[in-house]
């Protein structure tokens, strides 16, 4: 199927200055919007604990010294020993020097996760229920031992850790811009015939999500199942609090991913920031977009929102199905828990030559170890020629660190693409601080002029890819939901290598001189909040 080069060609029959749209936040609306009171609440509550434990400390001066040395001493013993990164210990190593009660206190908060517990549990519980449908089938795993017996390795790997199977028979699609995959995404709707299932970070309404939302109700009273689930903070600002009320009023199964409540918890680092979208479990859509109008450039707030997409259709639609009911049946009780009738689906298509193999994989904050982090590394590792990096944000462990440089002084041609126009500058200017060292080691970095790049691509010798929401940070790689697919020996990959060339064309190429010409204050303040960047 060839797709529309514009999107009136599709949609002649849409009228979208009818599609109403969120008015912009007044000041007035945004200070009583329950984000500001939720946040106003906690920030509140944490002043409160600042407040007695320093009045606390200043009546017990003497016995303070003594429970701080013991306290110290046993969270440097729980940090040193704990299954994190370094970065991230050294991160919590300062702040429990310095401030040593209030520190540890921050420290347990953070590091037993009590807001997660039971959501942790529950995510771990329904990858135990699905284990029998994450088993690569031998054939392929010996063909592909064939082919890259590495490749194979990191199968089993993703596998093992991630509980995710290896799929052919599947072909990948992919859309360098948002504006690229919106007709595609319609049209692939239109013809749902059994469920649909949307898991998104964020929805917003407008020209997007509004023109979907039409198609689901048209769906639903075809007697299509569809379901949606969104991320809370994700929509805090984008949706009212009872949308999923008036979602299910339409006959949308609709659930909310960690509702936030005005309480200082750290649970709400733990986001679902996936990007799902499954259709009849023959198709699956993914990405970095969401479903807002800035992601189809409707809407611009810095300036073009360079962003992909990819549909995959065929074996490997299954792990996409699955990762989704993994997520929702957390919030259901184990006896309606169904998995069946959704994976049980044939492909509708026959194995052709290029379609290689496709390993759609999930992470999250439910096992220590990160395999998004481990399917980046094995990429640029097993580079001999070029490795290429799509990326809205750079925060950079060690060994990530490392690699990059390694593969870079060993005559890998190893680029980056990051925004010019940056939408969260504190992040921007950590991420900046790491030019230097990268630079000095030969990386070649870019900035993608025309505005914000928010695409998440890990792509080297045009053989082998890793595509999904994951960025490179902290964030994603240790404390979100995420989902990617790896892509090995298929057809696409010429595809994405031409988007990294086109990008490369649209960007600027920076220099070490041109990090140098950044104010000293600028460069400073980078080298200081990066030692903070694995709390950010």
């Amino acid at each position: 199927m060839n797709s529309p080069k514009k999107l009136s060609d599709y949609f002649s029959d849409y009228d979208f200055e009818k599609i109403k749209t969120v008015p912009k936040n007044s000041i007035f609306r945004l200070i009583f919007s329950r984000t500001c009171i939720s946040l106003a609440l906690i920030v509140l509550q944490f002043l409160f604990l600042a407040a007695v434990t320093f009045s606390w400390s200043e009546q017990h001066t003497e016995a303070i010294l003594l429970i701080m040395i013991v306290l110290s001493a046993c969270i440097f013993i729980v940090i040193l020993n704990s299954e994190r990164n370094p970065s991230y210990k050294i991160a919590w190593i300062i702040p429990v020097a310095l401030l040593p009660v209030f520190g540890s206190l921050l420290f347990l908060l953070f590091h037993f996760n009590l807001g997660s517990i039971a959501s942790t549990q529950n995510v771990r519980q329904t990858l135990k229920e699905t284990e029998k449908y994450t088993r690569t089938d031998p054939q392929i795993r010996a063909s592909l031992a064939g082919v890259s017996r590495h490749t194979a390795l990191l199968s089993r790997y993703i596998e093992t850790a991630g509980g995710y199977a290896t799929y052919r028979n599947t072909s990948v699609r992919y859309f360098p811009l948002g504006d690229d995959a919106f007709p595609d995404i319609i049209q692939y709707l239109e013809k749902a015939k059994n469920f649909i299932f949307l898991e998104f970070f964020i929805i917003q309404e407008g020209v997007f999500w509004n023109t979907i939302l039409e198609i689901l109700k048209r769906k639903v009273k075809e007697g299509v199942e569809v379901r949606v689930m969104y991320d809370d903070i994700g929509c805090m600002t984008k949706l009212p609090r009872n949308y999923t009320s008036y979602l299910t009023a339409l006959g949308i199964k609709a659930r909310v991913f960690a509702r936030v409540t005005p309480f200082f918890s750290s649970h709400y680092n733990n986001r679902d920031h996936r990007k799902i979208l499954v259709i009849d479990g023959k198709a699956a859509f993914s990405g970095g977009i969401n479903l807002a109008d800035e992601y189809i450039n409707r809407e611009q707030r810095f300036g073009k929102w360079k962003d992909n997409c990819f549909l995959v259709e065929g074996s490997a639609v299954k792990n996409y199905t699955l990762m989704f009911l993994q997520m929702w049946n957390t919030s259901v009780p184990p006896e309606t828990r169904i998995y069946e009738p959704y994976l049980n689906v044939p492909a509708d298509r026959r194995p052709q030559d290029g379609d290689g193999f496709v390993i759609p994989y999930g992470d999250g904050p439910h096992q220590p170890i990160s395999v998004a982090q481990s399917v980046y590394l094995h990429i640029i590792r097993s580079a001999v020629d070029h490795v290429h990096i799509m990326t809205p944000y750079l925060i950079l462990d060690d060994e990530m660190l490392n690699a990059l440089k390694r593969a870079s002084k060993s005559g890998v041609d190893v680029r980056l693409l990051l925004p010019f126009i940056p939408d969260k500058k504190l992040i921007n200017l950590i991420g900046k601080s790491y030019y230097p060292e990268l630079l000095e080691a030969g990386v070649r970095i870019y900035e993608y002029t025309p505005g914000f790049i928010h695409s998440k691509v890990v792509e080297a010798d045009g053989i082998i890819a890793a595509v999904g929401t994951i960025n490179l940070d902290f964030r994603s790689l240790y404390l979100h939901y995420e989902c990617a697919s790896l892509i090995f020996a298929n057809d696409v990959l010429k595809d994405i290598t031409a988007d990294f060339e086109s990008t490369f064309a649209d960007s600027h190429r920076i220099t070490l001189s041109d990090y140098k010409k950044k104010p000293l204050l600028f460069r400073f303040a980078g080298r200081v909040l990066r030692v903070f960047a694995p709390l950010v």
